[in-house]
């Protein structure tokens, strides 16, 4: 399986590295231990860019890569304004929900808007950007995570962990989803 997270100049830490360590869980014996194919890569235009804290990180792949995964993850930030606004930035991503689980949490509902996905359809995301995604046509929804088959929206950065075990329980099961999310619960 492939799984390709979305990232961009400004991004927020926490919905890049969150489901990062989520999708890391599944190949560890400790957690989930799914043994068949997994690959995670964080995928953007730039080879090298900074989330909103200044955390500077090298991608992966270049976008275009996310369009042969089997999942995408989109995170969110303030760069996603930006993003939205570059039409040749929003041509190299080439998502299909008829073929793709595609997640957006926050502001990377804005993307997914933006690329025409959420079309007819309602979403969800950070209470201060719903204004901006019913602007673009898109009826809201004040709950953590909306589904329509193939394509989820999440809403506050805590939704992360749900937009995660959502792509991990399409793609492998309930057991595996169960498993990663009660990693994180547990006090040691």
């Amino acid at each position: 399986m492939k799984i390709a997270m979305i990232a961009f100049e400004g991004f927020t830490d926490v919905d890049l590295f969150m489901p990062w360590d989520l999708f890391y869980r599944v190949k560890d014996p400790t957690y989930a231990a799914y043994d068949g194919e997994w690959d995670v890569r964080i995928c953007a235009a730039e080879p090298r860019f900074a989330s909103y804290s200044g955390l500077v990180i090298d991608r992966h792949e270049p976008l275009a890569w996310a369009a042969e995964a089997d999942a995408v993850f989109v995170v969110s930030g303030g760069g996603s304004r930006a993003k939205i606004r570059d039409p040749g930035w929003l041509a190299q991503l080439s998502l299909d929900p008829a073929r793709q689980l595609i997640a957006a949490i926050d502001s990377g509902a804005l993307i997914l808007a933006a690329l025409g996905l959420l079309e007819g359809l309602s979403a969800t995301t950070y209470p201060s950007i719903f204004a901006e995604l019913e602007a673009m046509g898109v009826r809201t929804e004040r709950r953590p995570l909306v589904i329509h088959g193939n394509l989820a929206t999440g809403g506050g950065c805590l939704a992360t962990q749900d937009l995660a075990a959502w792509i991990v329980e399409r793609l492998i099961g309930p057991d595996a989803a169960r498993q990663i999310l009660d990693s994180i619960a547990k006090v040691a």
